[in-house]
């Protein structure tokens, strides 16, 4: 099974930080600063909530501070099926956050077409600018069950994590966000990537998708490996959510691991060579997706 193949490497990459400090590729990385440009980032989801978008500014490579918030700007968010047609005035949720979030609760739809408008003048040159992106929510799939098996490999102790679900026909694409003992793990570095080449319309019982170390095995990894891995102890509970999405968000995802080691787009600048759908020269992401969720406890064994 192919995810399983990705997870395995994924796996075998992270043992084998744990021996070799050698045999990297000697990379020059441009550090030059380029013009700042607007980030804008959001989601739309079926859960019923006010649903937002964060606009920022880019910041320098060398620039630890977080992005610049954008205040000043007009969001609409429309939503679009074959028989209605909705808008909604996005405003922000605290004065100077940057977040712009619909007024009531809603839940988006599987199928339906959500487009995202933003004005603005970012240059502060006197010029409205427009950015817009638009993505349409693929089907929901819902978990049937979640499973963590403790296992060992070599002289490691893992927790795989395994899922039951009903794969819909087509091609598709998902990703997974976790909570460990109710902490979430929002970084993109830490979000889960799957697809289901060779599980297409199939029902998909015990699927493995990810793997965490024992926290006992903590000390046999580097300080610099150790603070970028998350562990799990016997007893812990993770809930898992799992979201089918569409092929290009996926790709972002992916790119923004491989560019920056998964810096959270709500809070850092993606580099220039990331994926986006937003227009106009701007950066980010906007999409929309389902989200299903099951909750586990680790085995003692």
């Amino acid at each position: 099974m192919k995810a399983r193949i990705f997870v395995f490497k994924a796996m075998m990459v992270l043992l084998s930080a744990a021996f070799l400090d050698s045999c990297v590729e000697d990379t020059t990385i441009p550090t030059t600063d380029s013009a700042y440009v607007p980030v804008i980032y959001g989601t739309i989801t079926d859960q019923n909530i006010r649903q937002g978008i964060q606009i920022t500014s880019s910041r320098g490579y060398f620039d630890k501070k977080e992005n610049a918030r954008i205040a000043d700007a007009l969001v609409v968010l429309c939503e679009d099926s074959a028989a209605i047609h909705r808008t909604y005035i996005l405003t922000q949720d605290s004065v100077g956050s940057g977040v712009y979030m619909t007024r009531d609760e809603m839940r988006g739809r599987p199928g339906w077409t959500y487009s995202l408008q933003v004005k603005m003048d970012f240059n502060h040159d006197g010029t409205v600018e427009t950015y817009t992106a638009e993505s349409k929510m693929p089907k929901k799939v819902d978990l049937d069950s979640l499973a963590i098996e403790k296992i060992k490999e070599g002289d490691y102790t893992m927790y795989a994590v395994n899922i039951s679900a009903v794969d819909p026909k087509d091609e598709n694409y998902y990703f997974g966000k976790y909570s460990i003992n109710g902490k979430l793990y929002n970084a993109i570095s830490k979000y889960i990537l799957f697809d289901d080449m060779s599980l297409n319309g199939q029902k998909i019982r015990g699927l493995t998708i990810h793997y965490f170390f024992d926290k006992t095995d903590k000390d046999q990894f580097s300080d610099d490996d150790a603070k970028d891995m998350i562990f799990m102890s016997s007893g812990d509970k993770i809930t898992l959510q799992v979201s089918n999405i569409n092929k290009d968000y996926w790709d972002f995802i992916s790119d923004c691991i491989n560019q920056e080691n998964g810096s959270n787009p709500m809070f850092g600048g993606p580099a220039t060579n990331i994926s986006t759908n937003i227009s106009n020269g701007a950066r980010g992401f906007f999409t929309a997706y389902c989200v299903s969720s099951a909750s586990a406890t680790a085995p003692a064994e």
